[in-house]
């Protein structure tokens, strides 16, 4: 009896609460690796609106126009770096939001600078829409490349590393 309730506490949790993601490419690298186990609080039970600074994990767009690295297509997970209704571009390595520099110290790796090497058009984020890049930002499967993701396509907010390199690792994110 135990053993079914608590099958069936876990499948309730993984259902609306709480699900595991094995992470694919290092495009979040070095706060997320390839490989490393995370949780992700489902947004449906979220009342708070998506922020800048969280990474999320979200569907692809159908189209991807790009590679994930060592990925096997399924969810992504990147950060979100601009909201609905603003406008991000790059200008040289700065990235900017509605004119002005993207305060994002300590979220990318410094080896790539904040832009890297794939550089931000110029987009006005329509209501819902979010755009989302990696950490390792010389890694461009990103908004850069397919262009700003729907609140639709978000599954959840990435909230702790849980395994890595296949033993347990506890890391908040």
């Amino acid at each position: 009896m135990f053993v079914a309730v608590a099958a069936l506490a876990v499948v309730l949790l993984q259902a609306f609460v709480l699900q595991p993601f094995t992470v694919s490419g290092n495009a979040m690298a070095p706060t997320v690796r390839a490989g490393d186990r995370i949780l992700a609080l489902k947004w449906s039970l979220l009342e708070s609106p998506i922020r800048r600074g969280e990474i999320v994990v979200f569907h692809p767009p159908r189209s991807l126009s790009c590679t994930v690295v060592g990925g096997r297509g399924g969810d992504l997970v990147l950060r979100v770096v601009a909201l609905p209704g603003e406008v991000i571009r790059s200008v040289g390595d700065t990235v900017l939001v509605d004119g002005l520099p993207l305060r994002d110290r300590g979220w990318y790796d410094p080896r790539f600078g904040q832009v890297g090497s794939t550089p931000i058009r110029s987009t006005t984020l329509a209501p819902g829409q979010y755009f989302v890049m990696g950490d390792n930002r010389s890694d461009a499967c990103d908004s850069r490349s397919f262009g700003p993701i729907p609140k639709s396509s978000v599954v959840g907010e990435a909230i702790a590393v849980i395994a890595r390199s296949g033993h347990l690792f506890i890391k908040t994110l």
